[in-house]
């Protein structure tokens, strides 16, 4: 299927009805439209085709779930804007999109039968077209794979890579995944090195980029339609830029892992620490903490009631400053010296060695939350 199908239906129906049209997904991105002249237009299709979407202003008449399950021609008239004639495209249940017309004098009057008539055969010539949006014979592009999955692909010298991860929460979060996959190939393109693929249950977007901000602000409106449009919770996570995208993409699924259900879009680099942090957790999780005397010692504090171990995460989160550490307690310096003197008699603890601090830091850290 090609835009200029699309395009095609859209200039007949337009002659037809006697009004630009406009094919919208259902996320209310304009994949097609008319270009007959001579025929009236507004502001609305204006921002439309240039924005590429329907402003957001309007989107709530793109996203009414009365409209997108209904299978007759509506007329829509609001403020502001030339009244239309709208009609859902959808097959088996499946909403597919919608064809959208300006016709002069609608709002005031019952629409012409022969208007009505173009525009319900517009809607059944446009589902295999639209279908094949939803369900892209190429949706598997070999190149993108490669870049995201093999470490030894060759890449273009000086170019950097992003690569977002995403998932959706729906029952039917295997279709969303393939409307979401042509969201993100419509809006970021397939131009060189960037393209979309459906990758299990998440979505992966690969694109040529040296500023993951910037990426991720764009990132972020298309989240936000795709909540609107699927009515369920959304996350985006970004890993890069680098030169190697396996690598970027292994930072963006680190992030989706970490980051709540529906938050707003994110990048490794403004999760690095707690990501590494979780990684590292997950990394002691699998093996038994390597020093036996700090699981004596947390053993002790869960048998007894005692505060060992948060005494020795104070000493270290505060740098030896027995000062600090003991007022971040609420203790007396003394009383806090005498409970370390207690943890090396008890326990075994030598923190006069660095490389014991950090590793008991690491066990504490990641193990009591604190």
């Amino acid at each position: 299927m090609t835009t200029a199908d699309l395009s095609a239906l859209a200039d007949a129906t337009a002659t037809a009805v006697g009004g630009a049209v406009s094919v919208m997904d259902p996320q209310g991105y304009v994949v097609a439209y008319s270009s007959v002249p001579g025929q009236p237009i507004d502001d609305v299709r204006r921002d439309g085709i240039l924005g590429k979407q329907v402003p957001a202003r309007y989107m709530v008449h793109h996203i009414d779930p009365d409209f997108r399950r209904s299978s007759t021609v509506h007329v829509v008239d609001v403020a502001g804007a030339l009244p239309r004639l709208a009609v859902a495209v959808s097959v088996d249940g499946e909403y597919l999109g919608s064809i959208w017309c300006i016709a002069s004098g609608v709002g005031i009057r019952p629409p012409a039968p022969a208007a009505v008539a173009a525009l319900m055969r517009a809607a059944a010539a446009a589902v295999p077209l639209l279908s094949a949006r939803h369900h892209p014979a190429d949706a598997d592009n070999p190149r993108v794979r490669a870049l995201l999955t093999d470490p030894e692909v060759v890449t273009t010298p000086g170019k950097r890579y992003a690569v977002l991860a995403a998932k959706v929460e729906s029952p039917r979060a295997q279709k969303m995944l393939v409307q979401l996959a042509g969201l993100l190939q419509l809006t970021f393109g397939n131009a060189g090195d960037s393209g979309c693929i459906v990758d299990g249950n998440t979505v992966l977007l690969v694109v040529e980029s040296d500023d993951e901000r910037a990426f991720a602000a764009e990132a972020e409106e298309v989240r936000r339609r795709a909540e609107t449009a699927f009515g369920a919770a959304v996350s985006f996570a970004i890993g890069g830029p680098d030169a190697r995208p396996a690598i970027a993409l292994k930072h963006a699924h680190w992030v989706l892992d970490a980051i709540e259900t529906g938050a707003q879009t994110t990048t490794f680099e403004q999760n690095r620490v707690s990501v590494t942090l979780r990684r590292a957790g997950e990394a002691l999780s699998e093996v038994s903490l390597a020093l036996p005397a700090v699981e004596r010692m947390l053993s002790c504090d869960a048998s007894e009631g005692t505060e060992y171990a948060a005494t020795v995460l104070a000493l270290l989160a505060h740098e030896s400053n027995v000062a600090a550490a003991s007022a971040s307690l609420y203790l007396h310096p003394n009383t806090f010296r005498y409970r370390l003197r207690r943890t090396k008699e008890l326990f075994g603890l030598d923190l006069d060695d660095v490389d014991t601090r950090l590793l008991v830091w690491m066990s504490l850290r990641l193990t009591t939350g604190r």
